[in-house]
């Protein structure tokens, strides 16, 4: 049984873990870009390529696309769901996580809470778009980006207006969202798969600022989350057809809301926390998708 992990960069330390994982069960592994993948279809049906050769179909693949996500990654993952390979996300899962507003608009079809967000693309709207969200401070983030790039706080009416004009003079599409200022500075982290949580944890960001990513120079510690924050979880990577993702909480006065769904969750910053080896989670995970689509034949599940 051969094991596919997508990733763009197959030496960051989440790619190189996966790896170990699945070697250490006794599988072949193979980590490929999946910009160095082609895609065929024709009367013979549809294949792949690497290196001009025919890429052997593999019992499960993993996509560790991450938020350089491009419409060729997808299209690779969806002629590997199209050959019958299970995969760990499908290529609709990946899409909609990675649009920020898609992914909130499929959260709120679900009936969960997520911040109070809008999105508007002409000068005119900008105002109404941060009164929309109960007026300034407001968050203003990129409908794509991770670690904390492209996200800014705008303070008032007027900065946000800058901000918004400016990206949509360079085409750049902004969320705009309620700065929820008892969660200001921290978030929660936690980690789905098969659904369950299988490790969570509490981020602070470093003094000064608001984010609370760990690339931002923030820190974090390990979290038993309550039930309620659990389920949440559960329920969001569920809503967007994960079988793996990364869930951001936000710990509003309200109660807890859902911030961001991540289908390529970083495994570096959880697992020091933690000390939980998501890696070998993961790994079991995916062999018992290949194993079920094996046992079930050519017609059955995909493992989505």
């Amino acid at each position: 049984m051969d094991v596919l992990i997508l990733s763009r960069n197959v030496a960051i330390y989440s790619t190189r873990r996966l790896t170990e994982a699945f070697r250490a069960r006794g599988f072949a592994v193979r980590a490929l870009d999946p910009a160095a993948i082609g895609v065929r279809l024709g009367p013979e049906g549809p294949s792949l390529a690497t290196a001009g050769l025919s890429l052997p179909l593999p019992a499960v693949a993993v996509p560790r696309i991450g938020v350089q996500v491009t419409e060729h990654a997808l299209a690779v993952l969806a002629q590997l769901e199209l050959l019958g390979v299970p995969l760990t996300a499908g290529s609709r899962a990946v899409h909609a996580s990675r649009d920020k507003m898609l992914a909130l608009q499929t959260l709120a079809a679900a009936g969960l809470p997520v911040p109070p967000t809008a999105l508007a693309r002409q000068s005119p709207d900008a105002d109404w778009a941060v009164s929309a969200v109960g007026g300034p401070p407001v968050v203003l983030k990129f409908l794509t980006g991770t670690h904390g790039v492209g996200v800014f706080l705008a303070e008032s009416v007027d900065a946000a207006r800058t901000v918004l004009d400016a990206m949509w003079g360079i085409e750049r599409n902004l969320l705009v969202q309620k700065f929820v200022k008892s969660a200001a500075g921290r978030d929660v982290r936690l980690f789905v798969v098969g659904g369950e949580v299988r490790a969570a944890m509490r981020r602070f960001a470093p003094p000064g600022a608001f984010r609370a990513g760990l690339h931002s120079g923030g820190r974090a510690e390990a979290l038993v989350p309550e039930p309620a924050l659990a389920d949440l979880a559960v329920r969001a990577a569920a809503a967007l057809d994960l079988s793996i993702a990364g869930v951001d909480l936000l710990e509003s006065e309200d109660g807890p809301l859902v911030n961001e769904v991540n289908s390529s969750p970083g495994l570096e910053g959880i697992e020091d926390a933690t000390g939980v080896d998501l890696a070998a989670t993961i790994a079991d995970h995916a062999l018992a998708l290949a194993a079920r689509r094996s046992t079930a034949g050519p017609s059955g599940e995909r493992g989505r």
